[in-house]
């Protein structure tokens, strides 16, 4: 029976004169719940109806919290390595920082020109990769140390959830595609470092970074066209081989020789191959380290993408020539004599191999007195002079210095000059530096050319008559001798 029904047999059932009281308030009450039923089968049911599908996909996402996966990617993997797919989503993540953002950590160092956004702890991002709806999220915990006089370490991780039926789609599209999206962001923001070892304890040394600010490119060394065509060649040609190398199984590095005398920009030089190509530079002195292990740990600790520097390697090769020959005085000492030879065979072998893109730089004032073992082919594979400075190495200049884009009427005498002189391109360059007008930094130029040519002259005029005396002093010896 329905509602209804009940409610009109209520209303229609006799009664006796005793209970007329009662039958009135139970008709009252049948009439209230009349009324009650009526707004319910009119307003309530369509309102249900409205809410159904709501309150049906709230049931169903609940019922699909099961569903959803979580991946945890942590800042270290173990105790010390480096998680490269967290630092990969570090940085593709700031490119999701939503206008509406309120909270942003900002950083910046001494050492740094630019501000840093940090992410904050909890800081949650989305994002879309072909139609799954993925969330990021930032952790940061702090862990106690167990020693008071020390800091606590920093545990940080990204948690990125996604529906557990697009597993496959995230493993082997998404996350590769962050890594992708990570490494061209990476090359067109990178800010070169300049890496040098510090010894923080006696047995602990490492490297330490700062932003290289050297401005020197292509552009503005000043070196012969030709010369620098070539190097520019074989750059390109060099980082675009990765197949290559692996085709004929050779470890993908590059060694160059830079040689010529001081003065002759093989500083510069470095410092525009590492601007061209976005590679740090790793400057390895050999005299910081005390044994074959040191060496081994800081090589290893190098990264892809990098140039390998060792300055002066003549004077390395004749200080451990000297050390070889004198007295052994202890241990260090010893482990100290054949350093030059464990780098070369180091970056020869199979270790250094396990790297890419590596490129290795020699610099040298005396290429003669090198031995003939360090000029093999697969350690210094291309030999740049860097000589003295020529005209066109000189307009380079005076393009930098001055502006200079045409010719000048003073130009026609320091060609000549140059032509006979030997100067090199950082005495050019203090010459132009005296002044900003062209004309008074052009004729200083002149001025200090000659200056050199003559300083020169007397020089070698010193000599000849220093030979000529040394010569008669030997002929007038072994006439003593003779006639004793």
């Amino acid at each position: 029976m329905s509602i209804e029904s009940y409610i009109n047999s209520v209303k229609k059932t006799p009664t006796s004169s005793t209970s007329k009281g009662s039958s009135a308030c139970a008709s009252r009450v049948a009439s209230l719940l009349l009324v009650l039923f009526r707004a319910m089968q009119y307003l309530i049911q369509p309102i249900m109806r409205l809410l159904h599908p709501i309150t049906h996909a709230f049931s169903k996402s609940r019922s699909s919290a099961d569903e959803l996966m979580i991946m945890q990617i942590e800042e270290y993997h173990g105790m010390s390595t480096h998680n490269k797919v967290f630092e990969a989503s570090e940085l593709y993540l700031h490119n999701k920082i939503s206008p509406s953002t309120r909270l942003l950590k900002i950083v910046q160092t001494q050492k740094e020109t630019k501000f840093a956004i940090h992410f904050s702890n909890n800081q949650e991002f989305e994002d879309i990769y072909e139609g799954v709806q993925l969330k990021w999220k930032y952790n940061s915990i702090s862990k106690k140390s167990n020693y008071p006089s020390k800091a606590g370490k920093k545990q940080q991780f990204f948690e990125l959830r996604f529906d557990v039926k697009h597993k496959e789609k995230v493993m082997d599209a998404y996350l590769p595609y962050v890594v992708e999206t990570f490494k061209a962001m990476k090359d067109a923001g990178k800010i070169v470092k300049l890496h040098t070892l510090v010894r923080s304890e006696d047995y602990k040394v490492r490297w330490s970074a700062i932003n290289l600010e050297h401005p020197a490119t292509f552009e503005t060394i000043a070196m012969d066209s030709e010369q620098k065509r070539s190097v520019l060649e074989d750059l390109d040609r060099f980082v675009k081989r990765k197949e290559f190398y692996q085709r004929v199984g050779r470890a993908w590095k590059r060694g160059y020789l830079l040689y010529g005398p001081p003065g002759t920009g093989k500083s510069s030089l470095i410092a525009a191959i590492a601007n061209y190509l976005k590679f740090d530079i790793y400057d390895l002195q050999l005299t910081h380290l005390i044994s074959d292990m040191e060496l081994r740990r800081v090589l290893l600790a190098t990264t892809n993408k990098s140039i390998l520097v060792i300055e002066d390697i003549d004077c390395s090769q004749l200080k451990l020539q000297d050390r070889k020959n004198s007295s052994k005085k202890n241990d260090s000492e010893s482990n100290q004599l054949l350093l030059l030879g464990r780098l070369l065979n180091f970056t020869d072998g199979l270790w250094y191999s396990c790297g890419e893109e590596r490129i290795i730089i020699f610099t040298t004032s005396h290429k003669s007195k090198l031995d003939p073992a360090l000029l093999l082919s697969g350690r210094m594979d291309m030999h740049v002079h860097m000589s003295y400075c020529s005209y066109e190495g000189f307009k380079t200049l005076a393009s930098n210095y001055l502006g200079i884009k045409e010719h000048q009427p003073l130009f026609d005498e320091i060609e000549s000059l140059l032509q006979k002189t030997e100067v090199t391109p950082a005495e050019v360059a203090e010459e132009l530096m005296k002044s900003e007008d062209a004309d008074v930094a052009l004729q200083a130029l002149i001025t200090g050319i000659k200056e050199m040519n003559k300083r020169k002259e007397d020089e070698k005029k010193a000599k000849d008559e220093e030979k000529v005396k040394n010569d008669k002093e030997k002929v007038d010896h072994k006439q003593l001798t003779y006639f004793i």
